[in-house]
């Protein structure tokens, strides 16, 4: 597949360019709007991304590998779909409808579909930071008790708030590495935010206690 990338354009906003073998640059999209593509993710031979509409918002895109530009969805107001994901032969992602963030999953077969209904903090999962780790995809989700927790999708579909340390651990920044996933994690008992280690058997640890300058 040719290279593609995001640039700006001074008649119509960020679009879609074509780098040419010849090194010469082509802009590949103009749809008389700002296209604005973000967040491009290789899956099942396709570039998909999240793309604006005059009608509806943000909606998920895709780049064939022809080189045609097809608007995938038209979901709600405004779609909006990010961090998308590559887990278990599907592309998943984060979209928004009816007012609330859910965890959503594009299949094999170009399907599009809501995994979750999960009324979260009251505007929905709202799934984030996901990150492919011990045969699962985990992530940042919102709990209705104790703000944002760990989340699981294992690779059977299942949907699992994973921890539940005090009101808002908000992981962040997750990262694979030695065979474990590391993240900043929020510690409410001293208000400050920590490293902390889920292991390959899925175990959670606060890595550190280091007070740093002090504040939250």
């Amino acid at each position: 597949m040719a290279a593609y990338f995001i640039a700006q354009s001074a008649a119509s906003g960020n679009q879609l360019y074509k780098l040419l073998p010849n090194e010469s640059v082509l802009k590949w999209t103009d749809p008389g709007f700002g296209l604005n593509p973000d967040d491009l993710t290789l899956f099942n031979n396709a570039v998909w991304f999240g793309g604006n509409t005059p009608a509806n918002g943000e909606q998920l895109y895709k780049l064939g590998i022809d080189g045609s530009v097809t608007k995938w969805t038209a979901i709600g107001a405004n779609l909006f779909p990010q961090d998308l994901t590559v887990f278990n032969n599907a592309l998943w992602f984060e979209g928004f409808n009816a007012g609330q963030g859910q965890l959503y999953k594009l299949g094999f077969d170009g399907s599009v579909t809501k995994w979750t209904a999960d009324p979260g903090g009251g505007s929905g999962l709202q799934p984030l930071g996901m990150t492919v780790f011990n045969d699962a995809l985990w992530f940042n989700g919102s709990t209705p008790a104790n703000g944002f927790q760990l989340y699981k999708l294992g690779n059977d579909g299942s949907v699992t708030k994973w921890t539940s340390i005090g009101s808002n651990l908000d992981p962040a920044s997750l990262t694979a590495f030695n065979n474990a996933l590391w993240f900043r994690g929020f510690d409410s008992t001293t208000n400050q935010e920590q490293l902390y280690k889920l292991g390959s058997d899925d175990s959670v640890t606060k890595w550190t206690a280091d007070p740093g300058s002090g504040a939250a």
